[in-house]
């Protein structure tokens, strides 16, 4: 217990960190490719590989798939005594009915609302009294709920977060109760320029697939959900085969698998929650589209973007990562010298990717003041077409695969983090893409950023949204007769 404490500074700052990057309403985690392997062992359905390990902080691990469809993916990390348990559900805003939208958020909540066994409340007693820290999040494609403790009480850890999973009671008047605070969160959100202008962004880059629906929902949205509709969006999507477990830490692999596959063993499967999933095509557009919203604000926020397939072509996600690292990673990108150090026409400025499933964007935000808005435009069309229409310089290459390493390196720097990749990637991925992740980032060409830029940045073809200051009332005009 000692030397778990000794390491909690650290511990607490990655918490923090990951935290703040996978809220519903923090647009922080975009920023990231991340990554997993896949790999196994003797007994039930298993893959084994032997990955590189000067490649991958994240091997080796062991993945199996039981009998009912529940995905375990076990690393052992022996340098701690810590062990970081995770439950992922392949499920998110996504998924959801248009008349519910904000469900699946709403649920997370209720998770922690009391089970058959356990009272509200008593899930966190416990994790705190044991030393240790839980939380949950959700995003459009998963929803995640964790437990990091001591590794000796793994068995409790992984018994709390599998009781709320499959015995949650959802009892009335908790859920009247929840149902305002995710309705305090919507008005939150919807105050905070930042997050105000992400939600209209994506909602209007995505226009006509699942993926433009708010994660929190509406205010009449949640006025439709109750313990009825929590219940059977708990049958939907709930289920084993529609799930993975990742544990991470200071912990024997054959042991967990046996204690999680004992434990789960009455937890059936659903054949037919594939066909619940959503199924869509994304066309890309092919048009400009604006939009500007009005609020109390002193600065202009902009978010300007090109639609691309996301992780539906892979080669692809790698050349747009180092190619947004170069227009807006860091202080050394081409947006950061220009906008900022060389004409100081923003206050920040970035560009990140967001590769979905079945579509992604490839965008630049930035914050500036208002008589800036038409030169902070047009200077960042410009840029953008450069990379599209100019080789890029190795150096410049050769410095953003470094950033891009190094993030990974970062990312995946505690038990906690590298159960959060490797459960991420397991949900809407395939394992093996954590193998290949450092070695195709270097296989970027200059060529290929000049070609993928080309076809998805083309400067006709964009969504600008932005958050500007709310013009003055007109002046009264008071007639005399």
């Amino acid at each position: 217990m000692r030397e778990y404490r000794a390491h909690r500074k650290k511990v607490d700052k990655i918490k923090t960190y990951f935290r703040r990057i996978t809220s519903t309403s923090s647009w922080g985690f975009l920023f990231f490719i991340f990554l997993f392997m896949l790999s196994g062992c003797s007994g039930l359905r298993s893959f084994i590989e032997n990955p590189d390990q000067s490649y991958s902080s994240l091997a080796p691990f062991t993945k199996k798939v039981l009998d009912n469809g529940l995905t375990v993916i076990v690393k052992e990390v022996h340098s701690t005594p810590i062990v970081a348990v995770y439950f992922w559900v392949n499920t998110g805003s996504v998924n959801e009915n248009p008349k519910i939208m904000g469900i699946s958020h709403f649920y997370e909540h209720m998770f922690f609302k009391g089970t058959e066994r356990r009272k509200v409340g008593d899930m966190d007693r416990i994790i705190k009294g044991l030393g240790g820290y839980n939380n949950a999040f959700t995003s459009v494609e998963y929803t995640s709920y964790y437990v990091v403790v001591p590794s000796e009480n793994f068995s409790t850890a992984f018994d709390i977060l599998f009781d709320a999973l499959t015995k949650s009671v959802f009892p009335p008047v908790e859920v009247d109760k929840e149902r305002e605070v995710v309705k305090r969160e919507i008005d939150r959100s919807e105050d905070i320029p930042l997050n105000k202008l992400s939600n209209e962004f994506r909602a209007e880059i995505f226009k006509g697939t699942p993926y433009a629906q708010p994660v929190l929902g509406t205010q009449e949205t949640l006025d439709g959900i109750g313990r009825r509709e929590l219940l059977k969006y708990k049958r939907n999507f709930y289920v084993p085969n529609n799930m993975s477990v990742v544990v991470v830490g200071n912990i024997n692999t054959d042991e967990v698998i046996t204690q999680i596959k004992e434990a789960t063993r009455d937890f059936k499967p659903d054949p037919q929650v594939k066909s619940r999933l959503a199924h869509f095509t994304f066309i890309p557009q092919e048009k400009i589209r604006e939009k500007t919203f009005e609020k109390d604000v002193k600065q202009t926020y902009m978010l300007l973007g090109f639609p691309d397939y996301g992780r539906a072509n892979m080669k692809e996600v790698y050349v747009l990562d180092v190619a947004s690292t170069i227009l807006g990673g860091g202080r050394s990108s081409r947006l950061y010298q220009r906008l900022l150090e060389k004409e100081g026409l923003v206050t920040s400025v970035s560009a990140w990717i967001w590769p979905l499933k079945e579509a992604g964007v490839f965008a630049v935000q930035a914050v500036f003041s208002p008589k800036n808005f038409e030169r902070v435009k047009t200077e960042v069309l410009e840029e953008v077409g450069k990379m599209r229409e100019e080789p890029i310089s190795e150096k410049e290459l050769k410095r953003a695969k470094m950033m891009l390493k190094a993030d990974f390196a970062f990312s995946n720097e505690t038990d906690a983090a590298m159960a959060a990749t490797l459960g991420r990637y397991e949900t809407i991925a395939q394992a093996k893409d954590a193998l290949v992740y450092v070695q195709e980032i270097d296989k970027v060409t200059v060529a290929d950023i000049k070609r993928v830029m080309s076809k998805y940045a083309r400067g006709n073809n964009y969504t600008l949204c932005a958050i500007v200051p709310r013009k003055p009332a007109a002046p009264l005009k008071i007639e005399h007769p």
